[in-house]
């Protein structure tokens, strides 16, 4: 029997009569069943394969049927683009049946918010850092708002799993049902993962009920695709604008600086060109987005931004610009097409290097084979547990050090840390004065209130500290932010200087050092902003893959004709470096390579395990080394070799030195030592990969003197 007779008879008229449906989706069906049946759900589908329908109708129907009273349920996305995406359409849902939802994120008015309070909504749709406001502010009653609280829906969870936002997303659901003083149901949207059964024991936390993963079997998917080979930006921007002729199409590219420059390579080429990322003003991106819905013959240069699912209306054909460093962002970015009825996903890559081009060429002979990264949650987050014991002093207006665990200590990220963890936490806070413990409670001490008060709390989830950034102003109008060094080059030189931002140049005038403003007037030209960032990091799965690729001699349907002969030549090049099990080391004369394959994390500690035995500075790439200097390769096998003796978690945790910390975590002042070097070492080092790796070496030498 259909599961849709289990739905709510209001609701299933309304799917039958509103919405004019026949039927569910096979997701939806299994998903409806496991949320009525009361599991905690992860539900599996591709971009606009009904995940948020397969949520929303049984919530919908669980609160018609028990008669919930508001707040019943939460709709928790990752960033405010996704909420204002899905609002109208769940929003929609729910009134269909009576019932309603509200938006809570910062860009809504105080006034809505305030009525909110005073009048809630059986559906809220929020992010996880404007559900911390409400349960830290002195103008809301956290207790008095969630106290029917019965379900929480998470979207994208996979985007959460493995970071300090999903270590805070479930903390905060840990802090909910202390508020509610029940059971709730957890259920997490997810776009294709290696491991969904560990993201949801991560999502488990305290909850009893049962687990059900609903991934449905899904036909093999039918793409159209295309690597080729362009010779530079130019060459890339004139293809992607004669592809793009008379379409909508998002070009992917790897970098802010990279989508500032074929932007500017494409004006001008017959095609409306926007800009999309992380630096661009967010009125920005939601006039990009809203034109593309509108647009007949329009891109969007973006970065990883679009990469959610974000709904921007039908799309004709996605193009990347070299290559994304992972199976999920591929599957993601060439999920944005084919979703129409007849149509198949459609995605060129116009790959500007050689190396580039056999990394597209990897990643998709990984996708082909079904296989895609997993997601690795965190099991002893002692900086997101500081965090949130500050959080819990601002909530409660002071917590008990005996305390603390009973309200977040069921959440996945803490099961690594007991008591005597804790106890050392809250000691190190106290000693350092980011906390006061006085009658048996504790505050903010002077040095927490200075750097972590509520005034500054909230600029506080990141990873990593940002660099000095200043925000770009045109009037009233933010175009958005560029770095402060950048700005100071630019202004060296001769009268002034220029730049582009948002797919316009500018020309700076007054700036405002004090403030972190830059102003500036519309210009003809300028030079792209560089920002700083972590480089891109493979993985050693994807590394294996290129390897293997290079190792063989299958010619792939979609590649072109120059692609095809590109590949055939670089599979010349490495001829004697690819060997299976082997790690070869290549003298060309004036430089040795040691080709590793093993992914950029991994490579980082090896350099430092050369330099630990002697064997130099190295600089670490995502396939090989390069030794600084060039000496006898024979001496530097013997180095090489003696890798395999090393204590790795020494190596790993002399290099997480204080600089490291503090690169790591903005709370890192918050832990003890032991603590903080821990975390650099586990964010930083892959050492359980590289002891393994060190284990098994063979290291035959390549030379290539003289030719």
């Amino acid at each position: 029997m259909s599961s849709f007779v289990r739905l709510h008879p209001q609701l299933r008229h309304g799917i039958v009569n509103d919405l004019g449906w026949r039927s569910l989706r096979p997701v939806q069906e299994l998903a409806v069943d496991a949320v009525l049946d009361g599991c905690n759900v992860v539900v599996l589908a591709p971009t606009a394969g009904g995940k948020t329908e397969a949520s929303i109708f049984p919530v919908l129907s669980r609160i018609l049927s028990e008669g919930l009273d508001p707040v019943a349920a939460l709709y928790v996305c990752p960033i405010r683009a996704l909420l204002n995406n899905v609002e109208e359409r769940i929003r929609a849902y729910a009134r269909m049946v009576g019932l309603d939802a509200f938006k809570w994120h910062g860009d809504v008015a105080a006034t809505k918010k305030a009525r909110f309070a005073r009048e809630p909504a059986h559906l809220l749709l929020t992010t996880p850092e404007s559900l911390e406001v409400m349960l830290i502010s002195q103008k809301t009653s956290a207790r008095n708002l969630f106290r029917q609280l019965s379900a929480v829906i998470v979207d994208e969870i996979h985007a959460f799993a493995g970071d300090d936002r999903g270590a805070h997303l479930v903390a905060l659901l840990e802090r909910l049902t202390h508020f509610c003083g029940r059971d709730l149901q957890r259920i997490g949207l997810s776009a294709t993962v290696g491991n969904p059964e560990e993201i949801g024991a991560w999502f488990q936390g305290s909850s009893r009920r049962p687990f059900r993963l609903v991934d449905p079997p899904r036909p093999l998917a039918e793409r159209n695709l295309l690597i080729d080979r362009v010779s530079d930006v130019a060459d890339a921007a004139r293809e992607a604008a004669r592809l793009g002729q008379g379409k909508k199409s998002l070009i992917f590219v790897e970098s802010r600086s990279q989508a500032e420059r074929v932007a500017a390579a494409m004006a001008g080429r017959g095609v409306e060109v926007f800009v999309h990322h992380s630096a661009v003003s967010r009125a920005d991106r939601q006039l990009a987005e809203a034109h593309f819905v509108a647009g007949t013959n329009t891109a969007i240069v973006c970065t990883s931004t679009m990469e959610l699912g974000i709904d921007i209306g039908d799309l004709d054909l996605v193009i990347q610009v070299d290559a994304p460093s992972s199976v999920a962002s591929l599957l993601q970015r060439m999920g944005r097409t084919g979703r129409r009825a007849g149509t198949r996903a459609n995605c060129t890559f116009l790959c500007e290097s050689p190396e580039t081009l056999v990394q597209a060429v990897a990643l998709l002979r990984l996708a082909e084979r079904g296989w895609v990264e997993s997601v690795r949650p965190v099991h002893a987050a002692a900086h997101v547990l500081a965090h949130q014991i500050m959080a819990l002093v601002l909530q409660e207006g002071g917590i008990s050090r005996h305390r603390v665990r009973e309200w977040v200590a069921s959440a996945t990220p803490f099961h690594g840390l007991d008591e005597a963890d804790v106890a050392e936490l809250v000691d190190t806070m106290i000693a350092r004065d980011i906390l006061h413990e006085a009658d048996g409670l504790l505050s903010l001490g002077v040095a927490g209130e200075l750097r972590f008060g509520r005034k500054n709390f909230f600029e506080l989830y990141a990873v990593f500290d940002a660099p000095q950034a200043m925000r770009v102003m045109h009037g009233n109008q933010d175009v958005g932010i560029v770095e402060t060094a950048f700005v100071r080059a630019v202004l060296e030189k001769p009268g002034g200087g220029s730049f582009r931002l948002a797919g316009r140049s500018w020309q700076v005038g007054q700036v405002e050092w004090s403030k972190a403003v830059c102003r500036v007037t519309p210009a003809k030209a300028g030079r792209v902003p560089v920002w700083l960032g972590t480089p891109s990091m493979m993985s050693g799965a994807v590394c294996a893959e290129i390897k293997r690729t290079l190792a063989g001699d299958e010619q792939h349907a979609w590649l072109s004709d120059a692609a095809g002969a590109e590949l055939r030549e670089l599979r010349e090049d490495y001829d004697g470096l690819v060997g299976e099990g082997e790690t070869p080391l290549e003298d060309d004369g004036e430089t040795i390579r040691w080709y590793t394959f093993a992914g950029g994390a991994l490579n980082r500690l090896l350099a430092s395990g050369l330099e630990r035995v002697g064997a130099g500075e190295w600089t670490a790439g995502n396939w090989s080394l390069k030794r600084k200097g060039h000496v006898e390769v024979g001496a530097v096998r013997e180095d090489v070799l003696r890798l395999a003796g090393l204590r790795w978690e020494e190596v790993a945790g002399g290099e997480a030195n204080d600089a490291k910390l503090e690169e790591v975590s903005k709370f890192q002042r918050c832990l003890p030592e032991r603590m903080a070097r821990r975390l650099a070492v586990e964010r930083l080092f892959d050492v359980e990969g590289v002891m393994a790796f060190a284990g098994r070496l063979r290291v035959p030498v390549v030379s290539r003197r003289g030719g």
